[in-house]
């Protein structure tokens, strides 16, 4: 009797197992065929969705990426998508930086120390780094060059809420600018807005930001919408924007911390994440069996779109929510075992900026910098930031786990 109920308990337990097998494979020739049918070369992809809408909307997933912004470098020196794309329009940059990016995509020598200014004064305090957004304005003033008239030329907007670094002096002050980041989406949405001419005029742009203003239409629990910046597109200006995110790993929260304090700017401190591959690793499988090669789909009424929701809302989130409630399409560039973090630049720590930062960490700090001196086990402030500051070179994307081939 045991070994009959043994015999049948293997014969069941290998059913669901072949079963299985034979879901996931139909799963996977599913998304693959998705790749294969509706599947585009990334430019041309983005050429076609130029010609209409007048705003594509960019999520690179993480702004550490590097690959993003190679890809964006090559759409804008795209002849035909830069000869009616002419705004590029950035997230991480405050509205108080455009006098130095226009001075330097004017400048008639190539000076990246007129930016400087511009990467200095981030909302962390301690600068932005990162090569890739360095990179990208040479391209841009390369590009323009070729432009002789100046309405010809593109545009980099910086559209992110004002800092006034002069002004924070304590810690209160920055606690106090950061609860004006509340409005930040609504911000970007009505300076992008009034930059195109509240789309009357013809004017076509790029957003480049990342996953929480890139959503359009996600709701939480009660079926109130998350009032993202790409949602307020999607809301108020209907069939004018196209959402897009740059495949990688994605954001999974699991749980909200005990504490309730605002300790970043992005707020990840206040909850339990973990970096994930989509739908366990179905996504990237099919991206393996159509070749890795780089391609462009919309996932608008298919099997990507249809992936249950994953990312910054998932612990307060509507019933059914998928990620085409999110996204309109989806790039892949390449396998996530082959992405790259950007280097990390040394040159905007000049003197005085060196001198000003040290009085920034004192006053955000209200003088106690001792825990910070000690995490980073520096004897100084001087130490602690040529610490911080040194160049870091490009490195690959440890978010990544390892691949589940379904061994």
């Amino acid at each position: 009797m045991i070994i009959k109920f043994a015999a049948f308990l293997f014969l069941n337990f290998a059913n669901i197992l072949l079963n299985s097998q034979v879901l996931n494979e139909k799963d996977n020739s599913e998304y693959v065929n998705v790749l294969k049918t509706g599947g585009s070369s990334p430019i041309d992809f983005l050429n076609q969705k130029a010609a209409l809408y007048d705003l594509i909307i960019f999520d690179d997933a993480l702004h550490l990426a590097n690959e993003p912004f190679d890809f964006y470098r090559k759409i804008e020196g795209d002849s035909l998508f830069n000869s009616k794309v002419k705004y590029l329009f950035i997230e991480v940059f405050s509205i108080n930086s455009q006098p130095y990016v226009d001075k330097y995509l004017n400048n008639p020598v190539k000076d990246s120390s007129i930016l400087f200014k511009v990467f200095q004064d981030d909302f962390t305090g301690y600068g932005l780094r990162y090569k890739t957004y360095f990179d990208l304005f040479s391209t841009v003033w390369d590009v323009n060059k070729k432009f002789a008239n100046a309405e010809d030329k593109i545009k980099i907007i910086c559209v992110d809420m004002p800092i006034n670094w002069c002004s924070i002096n304590s810690k209160q002050d920055y606690e106090l600018f950061q609860s004006t980041l509340d409005a930040r989406d609504y911000f970007m949405y009505k300076k992008i807005l009034g930059e195109l001419s509240g789309f009357k005029k013809g004017k076509k742009g790029i957003f480049l930001t990342n996953t929480r203003h890139a959503y359009k239409n996600i709701r939480n629990s009660e079926g109130e919408l998350y009032w993202n910046c790409g949602t307020f597109f999607t809301q108020m200006n209907p069939g004018k924007t196209y959402s897009i995110r740059l495949h990688n790993v994605t954001l999974a929260f699991i749980s909200k911390t005990k504490t309730s304090e605002r300790s970043s700017i992005e707020g990840l401190k206040e909850f339990d994440y973990k970096w994930i591959r989509m739908e366990n690793g179905l996504w990237d499988n099919a991206f393996k069996e159509y070749g890795n090669k780089p391609v462009a789909f919309s996932i608008t009424d298919n099997v990507f779109g249809s992936t249950k929701y994953v990312g910054n809302h998932m612990l307060n989130v509507l019933s059914g929510q998928m990620m085409q409630d999110a996204y309109d399409a989806v790039i892949f560039l390449a396998p996530l075992e082959n992405l790259h973090f950007t280097a990390m630049v040394d040159w905007i720590y000049t003197p005085d900026f060196k001198k000003e930062l040290e009085r920034r960490i004192i006053a955000v700090n209200d003088g106690n910098i001792e825990a910070i001196l000690k995490d980073s086990d520096s004897g100084n402030l001087d130490e602690h930031i040529n610490k911080y500051m040194k160049f870091k070179e490009q490195q690959k994307n440890y978010f990544v786990e390892p691949a589940n081939d379904g061994d």
